[in-house]
């Protein structure tokens, strides 16, 4: 639900990026966003996400993957702010600095598709953007397909036991206190060394709604019902934890007499998911992935699940919407605590890319980029 007044207001108070997404998303005014659209694309934060999205020489940013890393010129952070700053796949620059991508998924569409952690990235913030291309859907159709076949059996004993991890050798000596290494066999039921929903699949798999296909939506509420549960929450652990494999990421070939230790992350857990107001009262300020509570990467998850119906209808997502009208003010804006809306380099995902681009050297910044986000978590109710 849209409050017309406040998109007003928005329209009035902030910079580009924010009007833009406000006149094109929220008020379908399509001629007024076709105005702004030229002031967008001049942003100076529009112009600096682009360029890291396609960077000259695109090895040279010194991540490990073009795909996976905390710097912002990795794909997951900088997809995701041009997304976030209002550029979508309508947009030629978008699709331009976005093309290395786009031809690497065309070469590279092996089976199983969950196989392949930057697929899985590409396709989730591909989706995010809203860029349609055949390949991509097929990409993303395919990276559904296996984890429905996972999600809709709700399986939430996926651990070895104790006596069996007394037995394994070879792993790293600081995990020896763990109990999260997953059971080998679920490799191969499923087919797939990771068949189990990530958090950049939340982040994209919305997308797919607009196909109008009955079964494709019913495969994805499955996904979110099946994380959107108790027993995910207190079941599964934050991250997942530890695979187990025979095989070689360096030679490809299987060593059946030694084990391969692999450590997951980026599970699409819920921030708070049984206490959102205790969360928020425990977070810590200036953090990122260390599993303390954090509240950015609170907002950026809830901003993401918005999209799905199934999620805006939880006592989770009521009880955040509760606490944030706290931070109201009596204009009918909000304004957070400056710290709830970082912007510094690491992983989107952790919360660290929350600006939407407005120039914080204004003394309404806080109180517009917070009103902003209130009418996003909303707009699907």
């Amino acid at each position: 639900m849209v409050d017309i007044k406040i998109c007003d207001w928005l329209i009035d108070n902030a910079d580009a990026p924010i009007r833009y997404q406000v006149a094109r998303e929220m008020l379908a005014d399509e001629k007024s966003a076709k105005c702004i659209e030229t002031e967008l694309l001049e942003n100076s934060a529009v112009c600096l996400w682009l360029k890291n999205l396609a960077p000259t020489e695109p090895m040279q940013h010194r991540a490990t993957s073009m795909e996976h890393g905390s710097m912002d010129s990795c794909l997951e952070n900088a997809l995701y702010k041009c997304a976030r700053l209002g550029l979508h796949g309508g947009l030629k620059p978008l699709i331009d600095a976005a093309e290395y991508y786009i031809v690497k998924t065309k070469n590279n569409l092996d089976r199983p598709f969950r196989d392949d952690f930057d697929k899985t990235i590409t396709a989730g913030l591909f989706g995010m953007a809203g860029i349609e291309d055949e390949i991509i859907s097929t990409c993303k159709l395919g990276l559904l397909d296996e984890m429905y076949h996972f999600a809709k059996q709700n399986r939430y004993d996926i651990y070895i036991s104790g006596k069996e991890r007394a037995g394994l050798t070879g792993f790293p000596s600081n995990w020896r206190s763990r109990e999260d290494f997953i059971k080998k066999d679920l490799a191969n039921e499923f087919g797939t060394w990771c068949p189990f929903p990530l958090i950049y699949d939340v982040m994209g798999l919305y997308g797919l709604y607009s196909l109008g296909d009955e079964s494709v939506n019913q495969k994805i509420d499955t996904v979110l019902n099946y994380i959107s549960s108790n027993d995910f929450h207190s079941k599964i652990t934050d991250g997942y934890g530890i695979t187990i494999s025979h095989e070689s990421h360096i030679t490809g070939k299987k060593d059946y007499d030694k084990n391969l230790y692999r450590g997951m992350g980026w599970s699409p857990h819920y921030p708070g998911w049984f206490d959102v107001t205790d969360y928020i009262a425990n977070s810590v300020v200036s953090v990122g992935h260390t599993g303390k509570p954090y509240v950015p990467r609170l907002l950026f998850f809830a901003e993401v699940v918005s999209h799905y119906p199934a999620v805006v209808k939880t006592k989770w997502f009521g009880e955040l919407l509760n606490h944030l009208e706290n931070y109201k003010t009596e204009a009918g804006t909000y304004i957070f605590p400056k710290e709830w809306l970082p912007e510094k380099t690491g992983y989107a995902v952790c919360g660290f890319h929350m600006s939407y681009g407005e120039n914080r050297r204004k003394k309404n910044w806080c109180e517009i980029e917070s009103t902003f986000y209130m009418q996003l978590l909303r707009r699907h109710i």
